[in-house]
């Protein structure tokens, strides 16, 4: 399954990678394009889309890592309270009447 798992992601890349290449090649027309002030020259209009649509997925990743870090932390809390609750009590009482 594993296996498979990895073979199913390199196919996304690959397709990933062939749908950029195939942007690029269908959007070949220079563009001037001008980044804060800063003049890029004549870039393909399809590596300048190429390289917003990028831009875009990595930043939402990079602004989606809090949310990421406080569920896996709440994750492990229930875990452990998960773990907890099915321990067998020391003094004998269920871990139900410990509430």
């Amino acid at each position: 399954m594993v296996l498979l798992k990895k073979l199913l992601w390199l196919l996304v890349a690959l397709a990933a990678v062939w749908l950029g290449i195939w942007v690029v090649f269908d959007n070949p027309e220079p563009v001037a394009f001008r980044l804060f002030g800063f003049d890029l020259g004549l870039l393909p209009g399809g590596l300048l889309l190429l390289a917003a649509f990028a831009i875009g997925c990595i930043t939402g990743l990079i602004v989606s890592i809090p949310a990421l870090v406080r569920l896996g932390h709440r994750a492990n809390v229930l875990k452990k309270q998960l773990i907890k609750s099915k321990a067998p009590a020391i003094d004998g009482r269920s871990p139900e009447k410990l509430d």
